[in-house]
């Protein structure tokens, strides 16, 4: 039987969204000026991040890409008043995340099918099977049972996963971009990794 780790899943990585800026002050001073280069080169750090965090909140591509396209005026809008107290990828996502909870409130929740879009492929998305799972375990069927896992998860257990495992933000950062304690974090993310274990169990003991 393959024993499951910690957290209890393949992880879906985006390596964009571990990158960092190479002079995030410059970059920031370039977008309180509205440089539209600055923009860009925000868009190439953390568009796939923003997409990946989109996706996966709204499970519709056509209105996650609706939705980091506004994040991005958003920036561009409210540039000019960001101190910089928090991390320019925290205050990106935190727009991200608060504009795809706008959209879930004005419509009832309904998850499209894992099997209709490719996570991999899609999101920029890679798989990275842990150590000590079973190879023999069919990857493409074990990330089809993770994606309805992710999709039966209250909301706000949703967006802990694929802010602290997905994109791999630290607790803190996590925290912040949600707008709630970190301890809150670590119980949306406690039972929430409680409940994808119990999904994923079969193909463990398959």
């Amino acid at each position: 039987m393959a024993q499951l780790g910690a957290p209890p899943f393949v992880p879906l990585l985006n390596t964009e969204s571990r990158l960092g800026f190479s002079n995030e002050e410059d970059l920031i001073a370039r977008l309180r000026a509205r440089d539209l280069d600055a923009l860009g080169e925000l868009y190439r750090e953390l568009g796939g991040a923003m997409t990946t965090l989109a996706r996966t909140m709204l499970r519709d591509a056509d209105e996650a890409a609706d939705v980091v396209e506004d994040a991005l005026l958003k920036v561009r809008d409210a540039a000019t008043g960001f101190r910089g107290t928090r991390g320019l990828r925290t205050w990106v996502l935190r727009i991200v995340a608060n504009r795809c909870r706008d959209l879930l409130r004005r419509r009832r929740f309904t998850a499209g099918r894992p099997e209709d879009f490719d996570p991999i492929a899609e999101a920029g998305l890679r798989s990275e099977p842990l150590a000590s799972w079973d190879e023999g375990i069919d990857q493409a069927r074990l990330l089809v049972v993770l994606e309805r896992a992710i999709d039966a998860l209250p909301p706000e257990q949703r967006e802990a996963v694929v802010l602290r495992d997905r994109l791999g933000l630290s607790y803190e950062e996590a925290a912040e971009t949600l707008g709630v304690s970190v301890a809150a974090i670590k119980s949306r993310l406690f039972r929430a990794r409680a409940s994808l274990r119990e999904a994923l169990k079969p193909l463990a003991e398959g």
